[in-house]
């Protein structure tokens, strides 16, 4: 897990380097980027090589593009949290969280199609191994990402505490 952890920062550290960007070429270039590690990662703890089974490179590469478009969804949610913060009203807040309900929704689906096609392809173990990987990853992403946004309403408590 060290390898994991490790890599999970530097993704972290560049994100957040590109995250004040919200042009789509950078986003491309993080996940594609991010991608490549987690590729090694997955390898290293699955022990599939290309030459053993293609087949499964060929599933991931699937999934991971369709996993990608859910996380660009989410991206653009966070960046209307962050443009309408000043302004937030309900009707907003409320649409945001059904956002990322929505968006939880759809990755959750997309785990559960593509472990069915991992377990024919690589077995139930190995399937599972993959998603915890996964799971750790997008967990840490999004505790990190969660870190960095404020509550709403907490910047105006800031402002109202410094203010003599």
């Amino acid at each position: 897990m060290k390898i994991l952890s490790l890599s999970i920062l530097s993704f972290l550290l560049f994100t957040a380097s590109v995250s004040a960007q919200s042009d789509k070429d950078d986003i491309d270039i993080a996940q594609s980027i991010f991608g490549k590690t987690k590729r090694v990662i997955v390898d290293e703890y699955l022990k599939i090589s290309i030459e053993k089974n293609n087949n499964f490179w060929v599933l991931y590469d699937s999934y991971e593009e369709k996993r990608k478009a859910i996380s660009r969804e989410r991206y653009e949610l966070l960046k209307k949290y962050a443009d309408n913060y000043e302004t937030l009203n309900d009707e907003t807040a409320s649409k945001l969280a059904l956002g990322y309900m929505a968006n939880d929704k759809k990755t959750n689906k997309l785990n559960k199609v593509y472990f069915k096609r991992f377990k024919r392809e690589i077995g139930g173990l190995k399937a599972a191994t993959l998603f915890q990987i996964e799971m750790y990853v997008m967990t840490a992403m999004h505790a990190s990402v969660q870190s960095e946004i404020p509550v709403i309403g907490e910047l105006e408590k800031l402002q109202y505490m410094i203010q003599p």
